[in-house]
């Protein structure tokens, strides 16, 4: 008995030292791809993309305030929706370019044709190109397209500058500006419709990223419609989980009142 349980405590001890090596080896996995998929933030991008070769596999669950659904169909007055998710995947393609292919679903309310499902779904395509990348004090430059195909719901056309400064064994600060603009008539992709989603960017645009250790940072942007909370976990290197907090505009935060709720799980691999 005590030779089994030496045994025993034995096939542990590695196995926590495993894992203890595995979140230590997390944290430095610089930037991740945002809510919308693309690399960012929480909503707003950032200067940098998917490395060549590389992908990320994600998926997003928020209430209905964090993403365009309340007010969103033809039927909301009779189908308001509960809740968002959405998966997605996105491709270092060459070098400075990553691709994203996302699919949306909205529960609760209802599409253009009663054949599409319980409840409106919807697929995207978007892409981030940089344009410039710095160093020092001189930002990296990305521009970007999202929702390029279909309805076009999510649509923007962005240009952001990015600077990153290292931080003592905790990794680097992160902190981006820049400017989105509709494209398409008023972010709807049909005439048949008059509504406005409530989460898409469209104006100026702020963040900022900050490492707390080297698995944790928190993050705070202005989105052009909201000021964001989120924090960043890495648990592995391959490994990214976000928390955000969606704050309808500055009189929402000063009444203290939150609306918008939201969970990202995200890998990263190699193709």
């Amino acid at each position: 008995m005590t030779c089994g349980g030496s045994q025993w405590r034995l096939g542990r001890g590695p196995i926590l030292l495993a894992a203890l090596a595995v979140v230590a080896a997390g944290g430095a996995a610089g930037a991740s791809t945002s809510l919308t998929g693309s690399t960012g933030l929480l909503f707003v991008p950032e200067a940098e993309v998917v490395p060549s070769d590389h992908f990320a596999f994600g998926g997003v669950i928020t209430d209905a305030h964090a993403f365009p659904a309340r007010g969103f169909s033809w039927f909301a007055d009779n189908n308001l929706p509960s809740s968002f998710f959405s998966g997605y995947l996105t491709i270092g393609y060459v070098p400075r370019l990553e691709i994203t292919v996302r699919g949306n679903g909205m529960p609760g309310t209802a599409g253009p044709s009663e054949d599409v499902g319980p409840y409106y779904t919807d697929g995207m395509i978007s892409a981030q190109l940089v344009a410039w990348r710095g160093g020092g004090r001189i930002p990296s430059v990305a521009v970007g397209l999202q929702d390029i195909y279909g309805f076009m719901i999510f649509n923007a056309a962005y240009a952001v500058c990015t600077w990153k400064v290292p931080l003592d064994g905790a990794g680097e600060l992160s902190f981006t500006v820049g400017w989105a603009v509709d494209w398409y008539d008023r972010n709807v992709g049909t005439q048949d419709v008059e509504w406005e989603p409530n989460h898409v960017i469209d104006g100026p645009l702020a963040g900022l990223e900050y490492p707390v250790r080297r698995w944790l940072s928190t993050i705070v942007e202005y989105d052009s419609r909201s000021v964001n909370l989120g924090a960043r976990i890495h648990p592995t290197t391959w490994v990214t989980l976000d928390v955000a907090a969606v704050r309808w505009g500055l009189d929402e935060m000063a009444a203290g009142r939150i609306k918008g709720f939201g969970a990202h799980l995200v890998f990263n691999g190699i193709i």
